[in-house]
């Protein structure tokens, strides 16, 4: 049995393929740069090639989602893909903020003695 390294890595909640083919669509594509863009003015910390290639993958291994959104409009597509990246960005910085730094952690060892 072989795996396909690409769909096992992108996998999220979902059993379905990775549809890069819709993702890279010109109105598509379009709508995930302009929303990458938004999100990247928007939060500190996000580059926009990032939150590009952010919003790529998401389109692409959430197809089904993705093109139910753009079946109401292009803002509803717009719409779920920054809900996605914020929610995304977030996580992340949270789990950042929860880092303790190589100089605090110097600080402390040394408070105790060691």
């Amino acid at each position: 049995m072989s795996i396909d390294l690409i769909d096992a890595a992108f996998s999220n909640s979902t059993e379905e393929k990775p549809d890069w083919d819709f993702a890279c669509q010109g109105e598509v594509d379009g709508i995930a740069q302009r929303a990458a863009r938004k999100a990247a003015e928007s939060y500190s910390g996000l580059e926009y090639e990032d939150a590009c290639q952010d919003a790529l993958v998401l389109l692409a291994t959430r197809s089904s989602k993705a093109k139910a959104a753009l079946g109401v409009g292009p803002g509803a597509l717009s719409r779920w893909i920054g809900q996605r990246l914020r929610d995304q960005h977030l996580t992340e910085a949270r789990r950042r903020s929860q880092v303790k730094s190589w100089e605090a952690n110097q600080d402390q060892l040394e408070a105790a003695g060691h």
